[in-house]
C-alpha cells in the first residue's frame, strides 16, 4: 500500500507516467485497450488515495473471461495497475473511425466569436413580487409546461438545446396556429433524426409564424460545443426555465400526480429535473433580449455566407449514438421506496419581494456561482448530470471554482453533498478526488439531468449548465439564483429525498456506455441512445 494522498500532484503524476511509458508496449496489446494514465484506483467500490496506473478499456471483462496473456499485470514498478471502462469520450479519442469527431472536439474551443451585450445586462439583480411555480421532473414536467405554452396569447421566444418530443411539437403547433402566435426559436445545431422531423413539421405547419434559427457551435462560431439553454418567454411577461429539454426523457408524457398509476417506475421513464415558471416582465424581457441577440447572431452568420443556420437546412450530427445498459435507465429503488411524486408549488405562500439573479454562460455564470459558493455558511448541496474536472488552458475560471468547492468538501462545519448522474461517474469522481475533493461527499444516481445547487437552505440555483470547461466557460446556458428560504426549501427537500432514497454511496466502475456503430445491432441488455439524450 502506497502513501495516501490528498491530491495527486504533478510530480507524482510524472513519476507514474514514466512507468507507463516504459511499459506501454506491454499494455497497448491488451484486449480492448484504449489508454493508460496515472490516477487514484477504485477498489471494491471505493477510491484509494494512492498513485496507480489506470488502464482504460473499451469493455471491461472479468478476469475469468480472459486468457492469462490478456490480463493486465497486477503491478508495474511500485504502482498497482487497475482496469477501468473508458467513457465514450475516451473511446472516441482512441478510435481511428471517429478521428474527425475527435478533431472537431479538440478544435471546438478555438476562435470563438461570441461578444457580450454592451453593459452586460444579465448582471442586473431583480426584485420579483409575484409567486413562482416550482416543480420538478419526472414528477411534474410536461403537465406544467403544456398549460404554460397553451396560455400564450401573442408571442413566444424559445431557446432550446434538444427538442425531440413529438407530442410537445404537436401541442406547440396547435397553440401557435390557434392563437396566431409569433415565435422566435433558437436551436442547437446538433440534430437527431427525430429533431429533423420536428423541424420539418414546424417549418411546414407554421410558415409565417416562425422565426427559427440554428445556432452553430464549434471552431470559429460563437459557442464551443452546445447551445444548451432551456428557456421559453411568453408574451414578454413570464418565462419557463429548466434543466430539462423538450425531450422524451426531460418532459416525459406522464402525469404521476394526476394519474397515480403512472408514478410506478416514473424514475425509469424520465430524468430528475428542476423547473421553474416566473412571472416578471423586466426579467422575462431580459431573457427575451438574449434569445433575440442569439437569433441575430445566426442571421449575421447567414449574411456572411454561413450555411445550416436556418431551419431549412439539415445540420450534421457531430457525436455518435451510444449503447447504454438498460440497468442504467431502470428505477432500481422502487421496491424499497415507492415513488411519492412531488407536487408543483406556487411560492412564496405569503406575498413578498424576492431577490433573483439571472445567470448566463459565458457572460456571468462563473462570477455569480463564485458568489453563491462563497456565501455558504452551513451547507452546499449540488445535483448535476456530471462534473467533469478540467485544468486545461482556458478553463482556469472553472478549475478555480472547483478548487474552492473541493476545499469546502473537507471542512467539518460545512455540510457538502453532491449527487451526480451515474453515467461515467466513477471516472469523474476519481478525477475530482485526485484534484482535492473529499470523495465521501459524492453519491451517484441514475437518470440525473439536473444542474442545481441549494446553499444554506436559503438560496437555490435552477439552471441548464453542466459543470465542464465548455459548460461553464464557452457554451450558452441560462439559470436563476433565487434568494428565498421557502423556494430553496422546496428544491432542498427534493434533493434530500434523492440523497436518502435514490442515490448510491458506492462507486460502481464496471458498467459503461459504448459507442454504437451506425448499422450495428443493439446488443442484448442495452438500448441505443443519442449522445445528447445520454449526456444532456
Amino acid at each position: 500500500m502506497g502513501v495516501l494522498m490528498r491530491v495527486l500532484d504533478q510530480s507524482t503524476r510524472a513519476q507514474v507516467q514514466s512507468v507507463i511509458d516504459a511499459n506501454f508496449s506491454q499494455l497497448r496489446v491488451l484486449p480492448n485497450f484504449i489508454s493508460a494514465e496515472p490516477g487514484f484506483p477504485i477498489v471494491d467500490g471505493a477510491i484509494v488515495r494512492e498513485p496507480a496506473i489506470l488502464v482504460f478499456v473499451n469493455q471491461k471483462k472479468p478476469a475469468t473471461h480472459l486468457l492469462p496473456d490478456e490480463r493486465v499485470p497486477r503491478q508495474l514498478g511500485p504502482y498497482r495497475v487497475a482496469v477501468m471502462p473508458a467513457d465514450p469520450l475516451k473511446q472516441i479519442a482512441g478510435s481511428p473511425e471517429h478521428a474527425s469527431v475527435a478533431a472537431a472536439i479538440a478544435a471546438s474551443a478555438t476562435g470563438l466569436t461570441y461578444q457580450r451585450l454592451p453593459g452586460n445586462p444579465i448582471d442586473d439583480t431583480f426584485n420579483v413580487s409575484k409567486p413562482m411555480v416550482c416543480h420538478v421532473g419526472p414528477d411534474a414536467g410536461w403537465p406544467v409546461l403544456q398549460p404554460f405554452l397553451e396560455a400564450t396569447e401573442s408571442t413566444l421566444s424559445v431557446a432550446m438545446y434538444d427538442f425531440n418530443a413529438d407530442y410537445i411539437a404537436t401541442a406547440f403547433i396547435d397553440m401557435v396556429k390557434s392563437n396566431d402566435v409569433q415565435v422566435v426559436l433558437t436551436w442547437d445545431d446538433s440534430m437527431t433524426a427525430p429533431e429533423t422531423e420536428i423541424r420539418k413539421k414546424l417549418r411546414t405547419k407554421l410558415k409565417d409564424n416562425l422565426d427559427g434559427w440554428i445556432v452553430k457551435c464549434g471552431n470559429n462560431h460563437r459557442f464551443a460545443s452546445a447551445y444548451h439553454e432551456k428557456v421559453a418567454v411568453r408574451d414578454h411577461t413570464s418565462f419557463w426555465l429548466s434543466s430539462g429539454n423538450w425531450s422524451l426523457r426531460s418532459q416525459p408524457d406522464i402525469d404521476p400526480i394526476g394519474d397515480p398509476d403512472s408514478a410506478r417506475g416514473m424514475y425509469s421513464k424520465g430524468n430528475r429535473e428542476w423547473h421553474i415558471i416566473v412571472e416578471d416582465e423586466p426579467l422575462a424581457g431580459l431573457f427575451e433580449k438574449y434569445i433575440g441577440y442569439d437569433r441575430d447572431g445566426s442571421k449575421k452568420e447567414e449574411e456572411a455566407g454561413a450555411t445550416d443556420v436556418t431551419l431549412r437546412m439539415r445540420p450534421e450530427a457531430r457525436m455518435p449514438d451510444l449503447f447504454v445498459p438498460i440497468e442504467d435507465l431502470a428505477d432500481t429503488t422502487m421496491a424499497l421506496h415507492p415513488p411519492n411524486p412531488v407536487k408543483p408549488a406556487t411560492l412564496p405562500t405569503q406575498p413578498r419581494t424576492i431577490k433573483v439573479q439571472p445567470v448566463l454562460t459565458p457572460d456571468n455564470y462563473i462570477k455569480r456561482l463564485n458568489e453563491l459558493l462563497d456565501s455558504a455558511k452551513r451547507s452546499i448541496y449540488l445535483q448535476y448530470a456530471y462534473i467533469t474536472y478540467s485544468d486545461e488552458p482556458g478553463d482556469e475560471p472553472f478549475t478555480e471554482m472547483l478548487a474552492k468547492l473541493a476545499e469546502q468538501s473537507f471542512k467539518p462545519a460545512m455540510d457538502v453533498r453532491i449527487i451526480v448522474g451515474s453515467a461515467d461517474a466513477a471516472d469523474k469522481i476519481r478525477r475530482l478526488a485526485e484534484a482535492g475533493f473529499n470523495e465521501k461527499v459524492f453519491r451517484t444516481q441514475g437518470n440525473i439531468h439536473n444542474k442545481g445547487i441549494v446553499v444554506d437552505g436559503a438560496r437555490v440555483l435552477v439552471s441548464s449548465a453542466n459543470w465542464s470547461g465548455d459548460g461553464v466557460v464557452r457554451n450558452r446556458d441560462a439559470g436563476l439564483i433565487i434568494h428565498d428560504e421557502e423556494i430553496a426549501g422546496y428544491y432542498q427537500r427534493v434533493f434530500l429525498d434523492d440523497w436518502d432514497h435514490r442515490a448510491n454511496a458506492t462507486i460502481e466502475d464496471d458498467v459503461s456506455a459504448r459507442i454504437a456503430g451506425a448499422d450495428e445491432a443493439v446488443p442484448s441488455g442495452m438500448v441505443r441512445m443519442s449522445w445528447r439524450d445520454y449526456y444532456g
